[in-house]
């Protein structure tokens, strides 16, 4: 069995907001659907296990886990918080990461971690995980990762507005599961650097994914319930995640 645990799922601000009083953020603190972490998981066979970037609060989630390896999509501080406080950690880990705007910080100084750059398309082998790295469009150097055990195959696309078309068509040769893919805006929101998340489905759609988790979702979207009515509105294979949200794939 292959185990996904999304322990953030928000941007970079969160949700809710500090200081903000928009219908996404008081729907939140009211009920409670919090996404407080920038997008962040955690995917495991019961045998090996490995982080997809590491947010603030994503390495205190991991102190009671040994960590084979931690994916970086891209060197935004959001993205890698947490890794300052890991890399003081006891045992080897290594983490594999695009060269493009590195911390010097952590190159420099990296505690317990053994630095890899990554290209696109070129295997990584992890424990009985084979992934492989593809360019995604951001402002800064930025990867998305295939990562495959079995017939599973999981797809992690954070941090891009639509694809690169190298990418697209590696991804549809590849029988995608699942698909977790940036959908920071609400409907015909138009940004630069983030997917809308029609956007976002169209992305899925497009490689094929059997199912589409939406991810990276920042309050300027839908307030949860309203995101969900109108997803489900819409398409039967698409999830609006959360923190702590669990999928398993058998």
């Amino acid at each position: 069995m292959l185990t996904i645990v999304l322990i953030g799922t928000g941007g970079s601000e969160g949700i809710p907001v500090p200081g903000c009083n928009c219908p996404v953020c008081n729907e939140a603190r009211l009920y409670k659907f919090l996404r407080r972490s920038t997008a962040s998981m955690v995917i495991t066979n019961y045998g090996t296990t490995i982080t997809v970037d590491m947010s603030l609060e994503t390495s205190s989630y991991t102190e009671e886990l040994y960590i084979d390896a931690v994916l970086v999509t891209h060197w935004h501080h959001d993205h890698i918080a947490g890794l300052y406080k890991f890399r003081w950690g006891g045992a080897p880990v290594d983490l594999f990461a695009p060269k493009g705007n590195a911390d010097p910080e952590i190159t420099r100084y990296p505690g317990n971690m053994r630095v890899h750059f990554v290209k696109p398309l070129e295997t990584i082998y992890v424990g009985d995980f084979t992934i492989t790295p593809f360019k995604l469009n951001h402002t800064v150097e930025t990867m998305g990762y295939l990562i495959r055990l079995g017939r599973n195959s999981v797809a992690i696309l954070y941090d891009t507005k639509g694809l690169p078309s190298e990418t697209e068509e590696f991804l549809k040769k590849n029988n995608v599961r699942i698909a977790l893919i940036d959908a920071t805006y609400g409907p015909g929101f138009q940004g630069e650097k983030h997917n809308n998340i029609d956007e976002a489905v169209e992305i899925g759609m497009s490689i094929g994914a059997e199912k589409i988790v939406l991810v990276h979702i920042s309050h300027h979207n839908l307030p949860y319930s309203k995101l969900v009515k109108y997803v489900n509105s819409k398409w039967s294979n698409v999830m609006v995640s959360h923190d702590g949200m669990i999928i398993n794939l058998v």
